[in-house]
């Protein structure tokens, strides 16, 4: 069933099926109130008092009594075995930021499925929370306020270079890859980073308590062209 792109003006939380806090609910929704479901996230909305906007998936994990309480026009049913529901949600909204929650923390696979679905939307921004992380398709110009000696890692998900300001361990003249040099446990030595990534194939990994300050970041920053690869 095809459906026509939800189009948001302002960032979005896109709810996953896997557990997600009331501290991590509550923060993502208070930032960005317009609430979507990929498919069994509808479940944890609904748990938490909120009604989704819209479902998205091949509706395998949304319980019928989730599902009676939703109206039908804001169920979407889309059968491809393809993709994950995430990555259906992903094909069909357009905004300016989608927030992450219940992602992250669950299924090993699917956490790396989701990981790598980033890099697939590189030209969207989208932030994934967790329980201890932040997870981020690094920019193509990225800066952000942290603080004095923060945990950064910086993830490759193919071979890519990147520059950067603030860190502790340099990294240029390194080529990251994830079969070779990768940059988890880098860490801060002042209060801003500054990251120029090569490509659209680095993940960006900060301690959960910097959601705020990093989603904002993302909202200011240039998204990566479409075209770009």
């Amino acid at each position: 069933m095809s459906m026509q792109a939800l189009i948001f003006k302002d960032p979005i939380t896109l709810v996953g099926g896997a557990y997600v806090s009331t501290e991590n609910f509550k923060a993502s929704t208070q930032f960005a109130s317009n609430v979507v479901a990929a498919d069994g996230g509808a479940n944890t909305c609904l748990q938490y008092g909120v009604k989704p906007d819209a479902v998205i998936g091949d509706l395998d994990s949304i319980e019928e009594t989730s599902k009676v309480q939703i109206e039908d026009d804001r169920i979407h049913f889309v059968s491809s075995q393809d993709d994950t529901d995430f990555e259906k949600s992903l094909n069909r909204i357009n905004a300016p930021l989608i927030i992450g929650v219940g992602f992250l923390g669950d299924r090993v696979d699917h956490q790396m499925a989701v990981q790598t679905a980033l890099v697939k939307h590189y030209h969207k921004k989208i932030l994934l929370i967790g329980e201890h992380d932040i997870v981020f398709l690094t920019p193509p110009e990225f800066s952000l306020t942290l603080e004095n000696d923060c945990r950064v890692s910086l993830y490759p998900m193919a071979k890519c270079t990147v520059v950067s300001k603030g860190l502790k361990w340099k990294t240029e003249d390194i080529v990251f890859s994830p079969l070779n040099t990768i940059g988890t446990s880098n860490c801060t030595t002042e209060d801003k980073i500054e990251l120029f990534p090569s490509q659209p194939l680095l993940l960006t990994i900060i301690p959960r308590d910097f959601l705020i300050p990093a989603s904002l970041a993302l909202l200011a920053s240039k998204a990566w062209s479409s075209k770009q690869k």
